[in-house]
């Protein structure tokens, strides 16, 4: 019984010795706007061109066909008024593993895959959609605070108690507090760029 045992244990030990683990990282987003609205549709677009500059790099990545994407951005009438806040964002993980014998071992390559899931009162979008192309405007300040609020739950981001961050649980109409957009971007650069 005890020779058995310690060859068990011995085959176990060479088996995980002669294993290779290696995890790849999946972090392309790219965004279908579920919308037959074209200023909706238009709207996603420049706050994603916005985010991409803050960020300092492609980020985000808008689609025009739903089957190339692998996240989604939606608008729902009455969302707000359905008890619900401006918007809804959750982030989606899906892993997947293979393995391959190599003349040294058992190679075990997992896959991890980020998308993103985000929904927006539609009411709220469409009253303020067309003041975008003013940056500076309260309406296209307000757009931008949750268009980055919903895509930092797409990041993996929770919310915050501190009411300067973009994380923080409400976001005003209008631009009544700081809000430290850098903290937030240096949060999003880590996340996109750890494995």
């Amino acid at each position: 019984m005890f020779g058995r045992t310690l060859t068990l244990l011995f085959a176990l030990f060479f088996f995980s010795a002669c294993q290779e683990y290696q995890v790849v990282a999946v972090k392309d987003f790219r965004i279908y706007t579920d919308t037959k609205n074209p200023e909706l549709k238009k709207a996603i677009r420049i706050l994603a061109q916005r985010y991409n500059k803050d960020m300092g790099s492609k980020t985000l990545t808008i689609v025009d066909r739903e089957e190339d994407s692998n996240s989604r951005i939606r608008f729902t009438s009455g969302l707000h008024d359905n008890g619900h806040k401006l918007g809804l964002g959750k982030w989606i993980t899906t892993t997947n593993q293979k393995s391959t014998l190599t003349i040294n071992g058992e190679k075990n390559t997992q896959t991890v895959a980020y998308a993103m899931d985000i929904e927006f009162d539609q009411e709220n979008f469409e009253a303020k959609v067309a003041s975008l192309s003013d940056s500076s405007s309260e309406e296209a300040q307000h757009l931008y605070h949750l268009f980055c609020h919903e895509i930092g739950h797409g990041l993996q981001m929770d919310h915050s108690p501190e009411n300067s961050n973009v994380m923080y649980p409400t976001i005003p109409d209008k631009p009544t507090r700081y809000v430290d957009y850098k903290a937030y971007f240096n949060r999003a650069r880590s996340f996109m760029s750890s494995h």
